[in-house]
């Protein structure tokens, strides 16, 4: 467990139940306080144990007392004009801010996480790498976007760790954050409805295979050329695509889940036929399909996005030669809330 900035106490919204429970029978306490307490917090989403009202007034003070609950207590919430789209600005106790997204679909919700506050990997196209990085999110910090829209009624089935940072350079605290996401006592949210993008951090995903983790994963590839992928996303230099793409077709041969190519269109960057033939050959390499995303153009990001008809083009190269490919429909781009516009509560 790690503790609260402020408080150095564990907060709830990191503890596993064994460790509830490792807690609870240190403070002299019955056991079954554990699952009730883990009930309020997952079933009906209240954190504060003055709130918990089968929990004795003495019982909760010396649980108060032992740990942190506090969480989200200054959020701002930005619906965008289709209401299919809802930011959540959260800030942190030492004044950090992290952006999540829900995004609304026909039957279910989708929250994109965040992992960082800020990114350290700087991707040209990304305006969260234009913030900087500020620090890593304690495994609370990312339990608590998904606990806050859950509090605020938005029925999460789907989650998207696509927000500010790269998830796999804060392994510990993401990681932990899904195993109690997917915990029966938790929000039980199925592995298979979860997803985890990377920018290619060779490192993070050898530790998936070393340590037999089974997760959708999503890589943004920038260019299948590793020259130009080079200029567009600076982790090329060390995390070069070739060994990357190896690592995860080890990876992929390990389990069924879905991998998933993103990548991100840039007017006269990573648009020509022989730069989509190159992405066809990677997702055919590694059993992918492509999700293409035009660039949400932003002031800070010295790019363009293509235009629609190049768009469908490219689709129609990529279904010709056979790779399942998606357009990603843009959600929330009127309030900086679409993918790669993360960040704009620090510009």
């Amino acid at each position: 467990m790690t503790s609260n900035v402020l408080t150095q106490k564990p907060h709830i919204l990191e503890i596993t139940l064994e460790e509830l429970k490792a807690i609870v029978a240190t403070l002299q306490l019955k056991p079954f306080i554990a699952t009730q307490i883990m009930e309020w917090v997952y079933q009906k989403c209240v954190c504060d144990f003055a709130l918990m009202s089968n929990i004795s007034k003495a019982n909760q003070k010396t649980l108060s007392e032992a740990i942190e609950t506090k969480w989200g207590e200054k959020i701002d919430v930005l619906p965008s004009k289709d209401d299919l789209a809802l930011k959540h600005i959260f800030y942190l106790n030492d004044d950090a801010k992290v952006e999540a997204v829900v995004l609304k679909e026909k039957t279910y919700n989708t929250l994109c996480v965040s992992s960082q506050a800020g990114c350290p990997v700087d991707c040209k196209f990304c305006l969260t790498g234009v913030v900087g990085f500020k620090r890593n999110l304690q495994t609370y910090e990312i339990v608590g976007q998904i606990f806050s829209a859950q509090k605020q009624g938005h029925a999460i089935s789907h989650l998207v760790f696509m927000g500010m940072g790269e998830p796999l350079l804060n392994f510990d605290n993401v990681f932990k954050a899904i195993r109690i996401l997917n915990a029966e006592y938790g929000f039980n949210i199925s592995k298979r409805k979860m997803t985890v993008s990377t920018s290619g951090y060779l490192a993070g995903i050898e530790r998936l295979i070393k340590e037999d983790i089974h997760i959708n994963l999503a890589f943004s590839v920038g260019c299948a050329n590793p020259q130009k992928r080079e200029l567009l996303m600076p982790i090329e230099k060390r995390n070069p695509l070739t060994e990357v793409s190896q690592a995860l077709h080890r990876y992929q041969a390990l389990h069924n889940r879905k991998l998933t190519l993103e990548y991100t269109l840039l007017e006269g960057k990573n648009d020509s036929h022989q730069d989509i033939r190159e992405l066809c050959a990677l997702a055919k390499y590694l059993s992918a399909k492509i999700n293409l995303i035009n660039l949400n153009p932003h002031p800070k990001i010295p790019f363009k996005p293509i235009s629609t008809k190049s768009l469908h083009q490219i689709k129609e190269t990529i279904e010709k030669a056979g790779v399942p490919v998606t357009v990603r429909f843009k959600k929330g781009q009127d309030i900086s809330a679409a993918c790669g516009q993360l960040g704009e509560s620090y510009l």
